[in-house]
């Protein structure tokens, strides 16, 4: 076991274990407690990480960068996942969810298709089990993958709350630009959802605002926050990413990205469907041959 910074999914510090391929994410709920001060919080994460690296082995790192009450709750959930962990057998994918029942895709008509498909995502998202898939495949494909492939797929019997196992269809199908929408949709979940902590390292030296002024990532911190704090809940639902150009010379990309959403401004309001299309202009790092920076975000959000 081991601990290391991911520059993965929408979380700054988390745990990967060489026996697992599957990344975990976590969603903290807010909660009104008494707050520790920020000196206190740290000391107790240090030790927190000392107990961890002493039961589980292995080395962590961490960032001054990430808050210290976000960084103390993941290491805490860490810990309860561990215990749960230790002691879960196996089973398959299929088998987490419920088994539940559904359809060969072979014997889904088109007009069916949209209505299967959201049944399973739907079942999947309850239980605890997310899929992410950054090209424009077929529906019917990502159906015959959930069912043929996902279902089949052997996994630890854990299930937490607050916790997703999260899966990409790219990672079982990898594609050209897998790495430059990895970086889009990273960012893109930093923007819609609460409590994600934020990674400055990607965003470009050279960061631009949607009218080319530039700015720091603090700058953009703070308007991503001000859009977050307008509502109660905001849920990310879909994104649908188109690659415009790539200029492998110059090492540069534009991405366009559509994100479907839901809004709750006040607690007992229905949520409200909205769709956002936002731009980015990326640039290739030099240090990391696969790894993008981005360089500006367009947006009618902030």
């Amino acid at each position: 076991m081991f601990f290391k910074l991911l520059e993965n999914n929408y979380l700054k510090t988390c745990f990967s274990s060489q026996k697992k391929q599957n990344s975990y994410f976590q969603t903290m709920a807010k909660r009104k407690k008494p707050q520790k001060d920020p000196e206190e919080l740290s000391t107790e994460n240090e030790l927190l990480k000392l107990k961890m690296m002493a039961e589980l082995g292995g080395n962590f790192l961490g960032s001054d960068e990430l808050p210290p009450e976000i960084e103390n709750k993941f290491l805490k959930q860490i810990m309860s996942f561990h215990k749960k962990h230790d002691t879960s057998k196996r089973t398959t994918l299929y088998k987490l969810i419920g088994s539940p029942e559904y359809n060969h895709v072979n014997d889904i008509s088109d007009k069916q298709l949209d209505k299967e498909l959201s049944k399973i995502w739907n079942i999947m998202n309850k239980n605890g089990i997310g899929l992410s898939v950054l090209y424009d495949v077929p529906k019917r494909e990502i159906y015959r993958f959930i069912t043929e492939e996902l279902f089949k797929l052997e996994v630890d019997d854990v299930k937490m709350k607050g916790w997703t196992n999260q899966y990409i269809y790219e990672e079982f199908h990898p594609t050209e630009d897998y790495d430059l929408k990895v970086a889009v949709q990273q960012c893109v979940h930093m923007i819609f959802t609460h409590d994600i902590p934020f990674f400055g390292e990607h965003f470009s030296e050279e960061l631009k605002d949607s009218i080319g002024l530039s700015m720091e990532p603090e700058d953009l911190l703070e308007k991503i926050e001000k859009f977050q704090d307008e509502f109660l809940q905001l849920n990310l639902h879909e994104i649908t990413m188109t690659v415009n150009s790539k200029n492998e010379e110059a090492k540069t990309a534009h991405v366009t990205c559509e994100a479907n959403y839901r809004t709750q401004k006040e607690k007992g309001q229905r949520f409200k469907k909205e769709v956002a299309v936002l731009e980015f202009e990326l640039q290739k790092a030099d240090d990391v041959l696969t790894f993008w920076n981005i360089k500006q975000i367009i947006t009618d959000l902030f």
